[in-house]
């Protein structure tokens, strides 16, 4: 089943193209990685894959919802692990956000991130990937992970689809743009 479809989506802000056109079909079980040309657009691409922003031209879906006409039901859908967003301070009040925004009991929610945490630490990004996958969802979008912890998600969740943005590497500049699949088995 495919989770995430974007179809020729950019993003441009004040005539400036910060995302260039890009094309993704993500399934269950699977991982990709998009290389962008630097921090920025790997953070709009993530974000454009998560429905949090909405691409200037193309489209973008997840689980068939239209992100542009149905955003609240497709962010549902995803759980989105930003790069620096939160604050340490700020972990219990999140929590009790996802809790009420999934439905869920702060009990269960608070097993769910300590599942996390245990694994990946008590850094700003686990605490990231904590708050993220307090529910089920069948599409995992990583902002510029850290390493290992992709292959730690695909453990703890090993149904879903997994995308991660990252900066292409300086002497590879051209992988900018492209993406790699991996089917997970």
């Amino acid at each position: 089943m495919t989770v995430l479809r974007i179809v020729r989506a950019n993003f441009v802000r004040a005539g400036e193209e910060l995302v260039a056109p890009f094309d993704l079909d993500l399934r269950c079980g699977e991982r990709a990685t998009h290389f962008s040309a630097d921090a920025r657009a790997a953070a709009l691409t993530a974000r454009i894959a998560a429905a949090v922003v909405k691409p200037t031209t193309g489209s973008a879906y997840v689980a068939d919802f239209d992100t542009r006409l149905q955003a609240a039901q497709a962010k549902r859908c995803v759980a989105f692990v930003p790069a620096n967003e939160s604050e340490p301070g700020n972990f219990a009040r999140a929590l009790d956000f996802y809790a009420a925004a999934f439905d869920l009991e702060r009990g269960e929610t608070l097993r769910r991130a300590g599942e996390v945490t245990a694994v990946l630490g008590h850094g700003l990004y686990a605490r990231n990937a904590a708050l993220a996958l307090c529910h089920e969802t069948s599409l995992i979008v990583l902002e510029r992970p850290a390493p290992g912890v992709v292959e730690t998600l695909a453990l703890l969740r090993p149904r879903a689809a997994i995308l991660c943005s990252h900066v292409a590497p300086g002497n590879l500049e051209t992988l900018a743009g492209e993406r790699a699949v991996e089917a997970l088995r």
